[in-house]
């Protein structure tokens, strides 16, 4: 049966109040039932949610948008336009090569996508390639709240659901490594479900984008 964790406790996705065990039967890392019965969100996505509900609306209604993986964190209604990629589906892109033009979009997402790609250095920088110039990059990688420093085994390993690496909490400066003229926002947020924490991190070549985006998200952040 569902566990709603407290009495009080709702999904910010859809309003439920009922939770599950999340994939492989686990625990979120406060040892709560994290996935919700009703739309089957997870700690991520729900920090997600919590971080894009603090931006207004019509700052969000004149992007144009592409996600690089669908995620229920991200509702695409939100957006004057937008665009989805499936892993080897509808659209696929490949985050090293986007077959994009430069500067196309308003808003790049990409969650729990780079810890997939070989080159991830080529993936941000293609991610930043595609970006318009006043635009953001929007992206999640899993345990760099957790992780100390990123761990790169440098081939898919099968244990670790076929990821490249494991990212630390040195993945903030991975960002100037490969742009060092972008500036990099990492908002921390805490899963109200399971009090489970994380980053998202939002990037732009254009610093006063980040400043911008600073003043609306109420969340811990820091500006690197």
């Amino acid at each position: 049966m569902g566990n709603p964790n407290s009495d009080s406790v709702k999904c910010n996705i859809c309003g439920g109040g009922e939770f599950e065990l999340g994939p492989n039967d686990r625990l979120s890392s406060t040892r709560k039932r994290p996935r919700c019965r009703q739309c089957q969100s997870l700690e991520r996505h729900r920090q997600l949610r919590q971080v894009y509900s603090q931006l207004p609306a019509d700052y969000l209604a004149a992007l144009a948008a592409l996600q690089l993986s669908p995620d229920i964190g991200v509702d695409p209604s939100w957006f004057r336009s937008y665009e989805v990629s499936v892993f080897e589906g509808e659209n696929s892109l490949h985050l090293e090569a986007i077959d994009r033009a430069d500067a196309s979009y308003d808003l790049v997402i990409c969650n729990h996508v780079l810890e997939h790609v070989a080159d991830d250095r080529q993936g941000l920088r293609e991610l930043m390639r595609i970006t318009r110039p006043g635009g953001f990059v929007q992206l999640t990688v899993p345990t760099p709240y957790t992780r100390a420093t990123t761990v790169d085994w440098g081939y898919p390993k099968p244990e670790s659901h076929g990821h490249y690496r494991g990212y630390g909490k040195d993945f903030l400066y991975l960002f100037h490594q490969v742009i060092p003229h972008a500036t990099v926002l990492q908002v921390e947020a805490v899963d109200e479900v399971t009090g489970a924490g994380g980053y998202v991190y939002l990037w732009s070549a254009d610093p006063s984008r980040i400043r911008q985006l600073r003043q609306w998200i109420a969340c811990p952040v820091e500006v690197a």
